[in-house]
């Protein structure tokens, strides 16, 4: 937890990670009338998840890897609920234990290989919603090219934060919604092309306030205002999905209208 908590204070990507485990006890505190009785017999197998706990860490020692140490807590939460309280424990308890994978990071070869995609879908989606916009702007490399302004996608703006925090949402929201399995499925998938929307949006806003405001006010909002205002934008399209959904899907295990009963006279 001390490493954890180290690249939490570090680095701004994983910024959102405090915030993951205090999530998983409120999930835990909403599913614990799900399943009745909550505890039941223990169960051995619950020995061979901790023995994995502890193959990660005596691996992670060995091949100096940080990151196996931390992963390790997933699999000893899994195995200490399923010895103590049994498989009914390990049905309430398992979305909460799952959920946890958010607060470790990403390892630097997955954060890279998923970064440099975004940024390069960041940089020419942008580019073509300006230039529909009327505004001449031109993409080289992960720089706009705009008339008196050019606008760089740095990592550091390629939306890798925001695409693992709202995954971390969209995941939380899945568990806690009472939908059917297929509208949980569309939001959990969902979360990537709406993290990628709203910073296209982010950049796209930038570089039309670059050529119709000033210098200035663009810097502005894309270094400080639009870092508070992309994660509302993203929820209130997580929203909108939803409502979508709840007309589109049918719930089959609602009950539909009871039927009249007509009778003939006498």
């Amino acid at each position: 937890m001390a490493l954890l908590v180290g690249r939490w204070c570090r680095e701004p990507d994983y910024s959102y990670g405090f915030f993951v485990p205090p999530f998983a006890l409120y999930l835990l505190w909403v599913r614990r009338r799900t399943e009745k009785p909550l505890f039941g017999r223990g169960s051995l197998w619950g020995l061979l998840l901790l023995g994995l706990a502890a193959a990660l860490r005596w691996a992670s020692a060995y091949f100096y890897y940080g990151l196996m140490d931390p992963f390790s807590l997933i699999p000893c939460l899994a195995g200490v609920v399923l010895l103590v309280g049994g498989w009914s424990a390990l049905r309430w308890a398992w979305p909460s234990i799952a959920f946890l994978v958010f607060m470790i990071p990403l390892p630097g070869f997955l954060a890279d290989t998923l970064g440099r995609p975004l940024q390069r879908v960041g940089t020419i989606a942008s580019t073509y919603l300006v230039q529909t916009l009327g505004i001449p702007a031109v993409a080289q490399g992960n720089v706009i090219l705009l008339t008196n302004a050019t606008v760089g996608v740095a990592e550091a703006c390629s939306g890798l934060r925001m695409f693992m925090l709202f995954s971390a949402v969209s995941v939380g929201t899945a568990f806690l919604m009472q939908r059917s399995l297929i509208e949980k499925t569309i939001i959990v998938l969902s979360a990537p092309v709406i993290a990628v929307a709203v910073n296209v949006a982010r950049i796209t806003v930038t570089s039309i306030l670059h050529e119709a405001a000033s210098h200035e006010l663009a810097e502005a909002v894309f270094h400080d205002w639009a870092g508070w205002l992309m994660m509302p934008l993203a929820i209130l399209l997580l929203w909108v999905e939803i409502a979508v959904l709840a007309r589109l899907v049918i719930d089959a295990s609602a009950k539909g209208p009871v039927p009249l009963e007509v009778t003939s006279p006498g």
